[in-house]
């Protein structure tokens, strides 16, 4: 073998090996950052089914901000999947939430971007309700526009679930001292009905029972 040719083999195989030692590395740069993502968008249950198939529907309420300015707050009834789960009976009511009404006459309570990272309930009656940023960071703020989004949370868990009393709400899984700058969050909230249609129906003479339809 002629010396011109030797080196042009050797430079070949170097060549080749590089390759596949960047390929190599490439494809676990990949497989690393693909893990890290699944890590971060994936919490804990979500992965699981909300309710069985088996389970029965039943009627809630649930609570928009209102469109007029009667009052702060209307409710609408819907329907949810009754799990033996209350942790998974409060995600379904959260998602309702996201997905907003489905009428003109109220507005979705939550910002655009909203999501829900992490919810779960204590046995003292106290639901943590873990959101993403967007909760915060999206709100157009303002005292009224504020606590329609607190208590539309708020009012639609304890109002709907059995042995919540309670709602604490997280923002990043971290606690902030308000939504955007006016209602508070540092303490586990009461339901609040004197915003509502509940009290404004229950207020008025003759007035027939029951919210929105």
């Amino acid at each position: 073998m002629t010396r011109p040719v030797a080196i042009g083999l050797a430079v070949m195989a170097a060549t080749t090996l590089a390759s596949v030692v960047y390929l190599r590395d490439v494809t676990e740069a990949v497989r690393s950052t693909t893990a890290a993502e699944d890590e971060e968008a994936s919490f804990p249950g979500f992965d699981e089914p909300l309710f069985e198939p088996t389970d029965p529907r039943v009627e809630i309420r649930m609570f928009f901000p209102a469109a007029n300015n009667d009052v702060l707050i209307r409710t609408r009834r819907t329907l949810m999947y009754a799990s033996s789960e209350r942790v998974n009976q409060a995600r379904q009511i959260i998602a309702h939430l996201v997905d907003g009404p489905d009428n003109t006459n109220l507005f979705s309570p939550l910002p655009a971007g909203t999501q829900l990272n992490q919810l779960f309930i204590t046995d003292d009656g106290v639901a943590y309700v873990d959101f993403n940023s967007a909760l915060a960071d999206n709100h157009p703020g303002g005292i009224l526009p504020e606590q329609a989004t607190v208590y539309a949370i708020v009012n639609s868990l304890v109002y709907n679930l059995d042995g919540v009393d309670r709602v604490k709400i997280l923002i990043g899984g971290a606690e902030r001292e308000t939504l955007a700058g006016h209602c508070l969050l540092l303490l586990p909230l009461r339901a609040d009905l004197s915003i509502t249609d509940i009290a404004y129906q229950a207020a008025a003479p003759g007035a027939a029972a029951g919210g929105t339809p």
